[in-house]
């Protein structure tokens, strides 16, 4: 679209063309619209990718074409490319609630439409299955309010129900969308207490775009990234024995990307564990049923005493 206007002579600049996209989105639901710096961005592509002869006119107040001989050649998917892009979308889709499993089924189905390798037909699509457990319900009018918002970095407003049922009009800005347990969650900064909370999408009730933007915190996505998205307060160096029956799990389940495992000479094994919250480590020390005995941090030790106490009194 963006070439079909410099081919035109229309002279778009990144604000004017953000905008056009902006009312198609508006009126026309065609879920286009960007902000200029994005626009910046594909035409400093077009120009180092694609060679396109753009260049800008201040009279015009606008970027144009200076040799309209130029072509705008797609690339063609290579297979390998073809097979990633169609199971991606494919995951999105069992992933992602409506309307945004709608939008990735009906992606999958116009690349397998054009562009379907041999090695990739419909049944294979099919019969790839992510079993990711129980799912909450989730507005779909809900979710893609905040998936925009997330994408746009742009501010919130919502109606959101804890888990007390009392509901709170906040404003919010979603830094993080992040999916765990089966289950959406914003990690975004609130106006309302004005510090990060962890909201989880379908305790939200309602949800309206407000038009204002902010910056991205990097350091915020970064500590999610490394597992820090609710606000619990988390335990170093864990150290946990384990029986040697569970440490087929272990491998393939791991607690932490960067636990460490030092085995015995009867087959057990020390598990480490750099960081982790006292709920986690408590939680699945009792799920091993006697397999697991934690040996540090001694506070916890004594929880998981206390509570496995409780457990043995009530049967």
């Amino acid at each position: 679209m963006l070439v079909s206007e410099l081919k035109q002579n229309n002279y778009p600049s990144t604000v004017s063309f953000a905008e056009k996209l902006r009312r198609m989105d508006l009126w026309d639901n065609q879920n286009v619209a960007c902000t200029p710096k994005t626009i910046a961005r594909d035409i400093k592509s077009l120009r180092e990718d694609y060679n396109a002869p753009i260049a800008f006119d201040p009279t015009n107040r606008g970027y144009y074409l200076t040799n309209h001989g130029w072509t705008f050649e797609c690339p063609i998917f290579e297979e390998s490319d073809m097979v990633a892009a169609v199971l991606g979308a494919k995951l999105a889709e069992e992933i992602f609630p409506h309307p945004l499993s709608d939008e990735a089924r009906n992606a999958t189905d116009n690349l397998l439409a054009e562009n379907n390798p041999d090695m990739l037909d419909t049944a294979v699509v099919d019969a790839l299955v992510v079993a990711s457990g129980l799912k909450v319900s989730i507005k779909p009018d809900v979710f893609k309010t905040v998936f925009e918002g997330w994408i746009r970095h742009e501010a919130i407003d919502i109606l959101y129900r804890s888990a007390d049922g009392k509901e709170t009009e906040r404003v919010v800005e979603p830094q993080v969308l992040a999916y765990k347990s089966s289950s959406w969650f914003i990690k975004a900064h609130c106006h309302l207490r004005d510090g990060l909370r962890t909201f989880a999408l379908h305790r939200i009730e309602q949800a309206r775009l407000t038009g204002k933007t902010f910056e991205p915190d990097m350091d915020v996505i970064r500590k999610v990234r490394e597992g820090e998205l609710f606000d619990y307060r988390h335990i170093r160096d864990v150290v946990i024995e384990c029986s040697a029956e569970i440490a087929p799990y272990m491998a393939e389940k791991p607690l932490h990307s960067a636990q460490t495992v030092e085995k015995n000479p009867n087959g057990s094994f020390i598990l480490r564990i750099p960081s982790a919250t006292g709920w986690d480590v408590v939680s699945w020390v009792l799920s091993q049923a006697g397999r697991a005995r934690l040996l540090k941090p001694d506070k916890l030790r004594v929880k998981i005493a206390e509570i496995a106490a409780g457990i043995a009194a009530t049967h």
